[in-house]
């Protein structure tokens, strides 16, 4: 998950140049600014063998203006939409990994005085933890069955 949201931060911090803060957003923060607090999860059930995790970030963009706020947010909305709502994924160290967030759902509005929030949702199907047995390699049968003839 939380490569999930630095994937998401370098993918708009190479659309906006502003200071990016991923977590906590202090009350005294650079503008212009790109904000990432935690996302909301909700968890489901997704078939027997695994389940979904369905997260919503909501990205906070500050700017001096509302319209400068809004114009940076549909820069990073519209980026997210050309390439059929598709962000690369990244490994720790910022190399792309070949795959993809699927972003489901994507939704912009302002938020307070310079502030625009662009909110994105997406799910991961993951696998339960199986139980490991000792499987037999071997088969011995001591004694002799019984037959009819």
């Amino acid at each position: 998950m939380f490569a999930d949201i630095h994937s998401i931060a370098a993918f708009c911090g190479n659309l906006i140049s502003a200071e990016m803060y991923i977590g906590d957003v202090p009350e005294e923060k650079t503008i212009p600014a790109l904000a990432f607090p935690p996302p909301r999860i909700v968890d489901g059930p997704g078939n027997l063998a695994s389940f979904r995790k369905t997260y919503t970030l909501i990205v906070k963009v500050f700017e001096d203006t509302d319209s400068k706020a809004f114009m940076a947010a549909e820069r990073i909305a519209d980026a997210i939409r050309y390439p059929r709502y598709r962000i690369p994924c990244l490994t720790e160290d910022g190399t792309a990994t070949g795959e993809f967030i699927r972003i489901d759902k994507l939704d912009l509005q302002m938020g307070g005085t310079g502030e625009a929030q662009l909110t994105l949702e997406w799910s991961r199907q993951i696998g339960f933890e199986r139980e490991s047995y000792e499987k037999v390699n071997t088969l011995t049968v001591m004694e002799r069955v019984k037959s009819d003839a």
